[in-house]
């Protein structure tokens, strides 16, 4: 059996929310997926990586948009990760020598860098829309980036 997630993290990887926004966007998140089999808030002291899991696509440069070779990804994921979690470094990509950190790629599906998510596993409710999305940065008080994890 797989399992879906629905994971929550600021645009801004270093941002954590105060624990009163926490709490009360778990609370919404409850009412707007009540059949999830659980909803959890995630604080690290670290900078860690959300993925999309079976969902990934591709990654493509900001700058020239063209496809970033897996490979050097993943060379870049190994440099930049040490006992203290993700820098987000700036390194030069392969297509057009422009520098940018892990977390400034575009992933095709989202993937992302944070110390705080807030999950909701198996919620139930297809896509995320636009609505809800703006009421959680509202609630967590920064915009958002949404994560669907499939595994």
């Amino acid at each position: 059996m797989s399992d879906n997630w629905i994971a929550l993290i600021p645009e801004d990887p270093r941002h954590v929310p105060d624990p009163a926004r926490q709490t009360r966007a778990r609370d919404r998140f409850t009412e707007l997926a009540p059949d999830s089999e659980e909803i959890e808030i995630k604080v690290s002291d670290h900078i860690a990586f959300f993925d999309c899991g079976e969902n990934f696509e591709r990654i493509r440069c900001p700058s020239c948009d063209a496809e970033i070779p897996t490979e050097w990804w993943q060379e870049r994921m190994d440099d930049d990760y040490g006992d203290n979690g993700f820098t987000l470094a700036q390194y030069p990509t392969p297509c057009c020598s422009a520098k940018h950190s892990l977390d400034q790629l575009i992933y095709e599906w989202p993937q992302g860098f944070a110390r705080f998510s807030l999950d909701a596993m198996n919620p139930n409710i297809g896509r995320l829309d636009d609505q809800h999305k703006a009421e959680f940065e509202e609630i967590l008080g920064t915009r958002l980036r949404v994560i669907y994890q499939h595994i």
